[in-house]
């Protein structure tokens, strides 16, 4: 009965959205009353969340920030010398990139709430909203993780998102995004983006420990032949942004976006206490116009490593090269370090190539083995083509 009742007032919804029209508005607003029009302004407001616009201020919001900031550093360095701006620039440059973050441990934090527009009548996030709000967390994460790679004129292309979802997040509750990196190939990133809320009274007290982010034994089951962590010739980067496909037809997508969520979270609770809601992979690639930029490039020209104990005031040695290429006031530009990503990197020798001596083995061997689960759930989106 209650499915009937429900089905009954969408139909009574749908009859009055098909006879409102301009005109009928313009003729019953003036018989609102002071009282009907405080109402629709307090409607109005809201949902003010979802006004022209305002999707695309909060997205973009990182950036304009941080090109504010840098008008601001040209604007005070008006009347100083050109080696003064040069290494004022170079020295916020460095300090907006994440100089020694191993590549799996930094993740970026978006915090929000469940609005009235981005819920549902149930009460809860609605599941349409997700990706809206997912495209703030990623755009911010990009921003903070790859700084350098954006100066270059580059851009990242989204070619999917697989949802798990656990947990409902009730409407006017506040939640966090969690946005890190998963894997990577030779051209695919993945990043794996966590929605999860501070439980509820005396819980939120209550921390846990939470193993590292390894994989669980359901690798066992999705396992796929690694792809090595050497930078790809120029003959095995695809232009094209359609994934390569193979394997078979009959595995189980669903069981394989569940056994990804389980391999790479080893618990419903974050380490602060936090209760996990969903589950989001993305799967991306780097471009810098038509070119595809291998993921392991960008991730060295931005600071990351896979040795512990390094910092921008204590960069690892390969930081000073990757400098050697985009700092100005050490002989290098952003026209070098677009020249390099684009396709420099491969005249560099294979026993000098500093970018995969800053990721190192130990980043190498969880990077198959987080691979190795994501593929599983890649070719079995893929394979659904053919049922």
């Amino acid at each position: 009965m209650g499915s009937l009742g429900t089905l009954a007032r969408l139909d009574s919804l749908k009859a009055l959205a098909r006879n409102l029209n301009p005109s009928t508005i313009l003729h019953v607003l003036p018989k609102l009353g002071r009282a009907g029009k405080w109402l629709l302004i307090v409607l109005f407001l809201l949902n003010i969340r979802s006004w022209p616009l305002v999707w695309h201020f909060r997205i973009f919001r990182p950036a304009i920030r941080l090109r504010l900031y840098h008008k601001w550093l040209n604007f005070i360095g008006l009347f100083r010398s050109k080696a003064f701006r040069l290494r004022v620039e170079d020295q916020w440059l460095d300090s907006i990139a994440p100089v020694g973050a191993h590549p799996f441990n930094m993740f970026v934090p978006y915090r929000t709430w469940a609005s009235f527009d981005d819920s549902d009548f149930n009460g809860h996030l609605s599941n349409s909203s997700y990706a809206k709000i997912l495209d703030g967390a990623r755009f911010k994460a990009a921003v903070e993780m790859f700084p350098m790679f954006f100066r270059s004129g580059g851009w990242m292309a989204l070619a999917a998102t697989h949802y798990h979802f656990i947990k409902e997040i009730p409407m006017l509750s506040s939640y966090e995004i969690r946005t890190s990196i998963a894997a990577w190939d030779q051209k695919w990133l993945y990043i794996i983006s966590k929605f999860v809320r501070k439980p509820d009274g005396k819980k939120s007290k209550k921390a846990i420990t939470s193993p590292s982010p390894s994989v669980s034994p359901a690798n066992e089951v999705l396992s796929t032949n690694g792809v090595p962590l050497r930078t790809p010739g120029a003959e095995e980067i695809s232009t094209n942004g359609t994934p390569y496909t193979n394997g078979s037809a009959t595995l189980d997508t669903e069981k394989a976006l569940k056994a990804v969520a389980a391999g790479l979270t080893a618990s419903s609770q974050e380490p602060d206490g936090s209760i996990l809601h969903t589950i989001v992979i993305s799967q991306l690639c780097y471009k810098i116009g038509r070119i595809t930029v291998p993921p392991a490039v960008v991730l060295g020209v931005n600071g990351f490593t896979g040795t512990s104990g390094y910092s921008l005031s204590s960069p690892h040695a390969e930081w000073t090269e990757a400098k050697k290429v985009m700092s100005k006031p050490i002989g290098g530009s952003p026209r070098k370090l677009k020249q390099f990503l684009t396709g420099g990197w491969r005249d560099v020798p294979e026993c000098e190539r500093w970018w995969e001596t800053a990721l190192g083995e130990e980043v190498e061997k969880q990077r198959l083995r987080n691979l190795g689960l994501i593929e599983g759930l890649r070719k079995g989106m893929e394979n659904s083509r053919t049922l």
